[in-house]
């Protein structure tokens, strides 16, 4: 059989109220949040990875928020691919406005790798040591606050693994106490995406 190629463009036409509304939903839950943990003096992230689902977080974040409100952090585990790094550069020069940092854990990827041998599904130990950790360690440092905690919007879905689809859109303390995780786009597919 003969692969007939899609339609993007008609694609997009044809579904463009139903986009609309998921990014307005995520919008709006994202202002909500954001009302809610300022009041409790917490510091606010859209973490940015370099791939799709980031991607669409920061746009939708940027979309929300004042660039003064939110800082992206991208966490470098040190085991990126080069496409990663062009990707983040890339959105750099997309969103000037915006504030971009870089975590970078005091471990370096084959001493972690060493430690607790390679990352997997039971022993997930890259994005608390290579992510969560650096990414307060940095806002402490930034914002000069030791208590500091923080709400980070991340590109989270439950479509992505079993696991994933237990998450709540939002959880406190789940990957570090100081920290609430937000995913406005966890019940996003693949195609919505």
């Amino acid at each position: 059989k003969k692969l007939t190629p899609i339609d993007v463009e008609k694609l997009i036409r044809v579904n463009s109220s139903i986009m609309e509304g998921l990014v307005q939903r995520a919008i709006q839950f994202i202002k909500l949040t954001y009302d809610e943990y300022s009041e409790k003096g917490y510091k606010f992230v859209a973490a940015y990875s370099g791939g799709k689902d980031s991607i669409v977080i920061l746009d939708i974040v940027q979309r929300a928020l004042a660039p003064d409100q939110f800082v992206v952090v991208f966490g470098d585990t040190g085991m990126e691919l080069s496409d990663t790094y062009k990707a983040v550069e890339k959105a750099k020069k997309h969103y000037p406005n915006l504030n971009f940092q870089v975590a970078k854990s005091t471990f370096d990827a084959t001493e972690s790798w060493s430690e607790f041998g390679p990352p997997g599904r039971r022993l997930r130990w890259c994005c608390g040591v290579h992510k969560s950790v650096p990414t307060l360690v940095l806002l402490r440092k930034i914002s000069d606050d030791e208590n500091i905690k923080a709400v980070v919007f991340d590109g989270v879905r439950a479509e992505e693994s079993e696991q994933r689809s237990t998450y709540a859109e939002l959880s406190e303390g789940k990957k570090h106490i100081n920290q609430v995780n937000c995913s406005p786009i966890l019940k996003w597919s693949t195609s919505e995406i």
